[in-house]
């Protein structure tokens, strides 16, 4: 464990869900999980829809002392909401002059070590092949009129293909080409899925399981990436690393 300045502060942002709590309950479980690895630091959890409000998040840690507040986005993806909706609301807030937004969880430096353990357990607990002898795919969100989400799901994917841990690493997505639907039975190799998305809403629950009945060889799911709870660890990580350049400025040192 960890006990940072007091100065800083902590809010984990996800997009959020009115009327259904998966991914706000996920949320909620990593900002505290990112608390008791951060003794002493105020963190809190904050929604773009539904609740609690990125606003009253903000409000809370700024409220337990914490001048400067560091901003974890609980996206896949560096898009709209990470580049400009984030930011509108915090500058709305009235806190633009005291936050710093951090890269999302899909470019976090840890996530694609992470995967791949996950991958591998998965591979050899429910297909019982070594990897070598499996595919590992990865599925994300993809969109028709924005780019961000295949970027981030491709960028995983090179670094996991540079692992060279499973035979083949292949992507798809739901909203675009290649689609899940045409790619799982494109190969009766055992293949592992990963689901590049930050929570157990419908696409990693029920999208995903769906269209694993038109495998043709055998196949396991490992889930959303973001359900995975050693994510609180990548959050509280790259908390540390942002502390340590803060105080490095305020120093002038390095």
């Amino acid at each position: 464990m960890t006990t940072l300045p007091r100065q800083v502060g902590v809010i984990v942002v996800g997009h959020g869900e009115r009327g259904r709590d998966f991914s706000n309950a996920i949320l909620r479980g990593h900002a505290k999980a990112v608390g008791a690895a951060l003794p002493g630091t105020p963190v809190a959890a904050g929604v773009l829809s539904g609740l609690p409000t990125i606003e009253a998040a903000l409000a809370q840690v700024a409220n337990s002392g914490a001048h400067r507040i560091l901003v974890y986005p609980y996206f896949m993806a560096a898009g709209f909401f990470v580049g400009t909706k984030i930011p509108k609301r915090i500058a709305d807030a009235g806190y633009a002059g005291r936050c710093r937004v951090l890269a999302p969880l899909g470019a976090d430096a840890g996530l694609p070590a992470l995967v791949m353990r996950k991958a591998i357990a998965v591979a050899e607990a429910e297909l019982g092949n070594a990897p070598g002898a499996c595919r590992l795919l990865l599925v994300g969100h993809g969109s028709k009129v924005s780019r961000a989400s295949a970027e981030a799901t491709e960028a995983v994917g090179a670094e996991l293909r540079a692992m060279a841990r499973f035979a083949t690493v292949v992507t798809a997505y739901l909203e675009e080409a290649p689609f899940l639907d045409d790619v799982i039975p494109a190969d009766s190799t055992p293949t592992v899925i990963v689901g590049f998305f930050n929570g157990d809403g419908l696409h990693a629950g029920e999208d995903v399981p769906d269209a694993m009945a038109a495998a043709v060889g055998p196949v396991a799911y490992t889930g959303a990436i973001g359900a995975m709870p050693e994510v609180a660890g990548l959050i509280a990580n790259a908390v540390e690393i942002a502390v340590a350049e803060f105080n490095r400025l305020l120093t002038g040192a390095g």
